[in-house]
């Protein structure tokens, strides 16, 4: 039974670190789409209509993510 326990801690701290590494994964994608946004946003040769989508998909961003302000 001493066997299945550290087997079993082994996997439970294996799965955490796995759940690390995706959320970071996660969270520098989403900062990454953020940051493109913000460029097409800030981008004065941008067309009126791709900037007003870029300001629409940030503020939902931040409301979902409120991390990226």
């Amino acid at each position: 039974m001493d066997k299945s326990h550290e087997q079993a801690a082994e996997t439970r701290k294996r799965n955490a670190q796995a759940r690390r590494e995706r959320h970071e994964r996660e969270q520098a994608e989403i900062k990454a789409q953020a940051a493109a946004l913000r460029q097409i946003r800030d981008n004065p040769d941008a067309m009126p209509g791709d900037r007003l989508e870029a300001v629409k998909l940030l503020m939902e961003m931040q409301e979902r993510y409120f991390y990226i302000l």
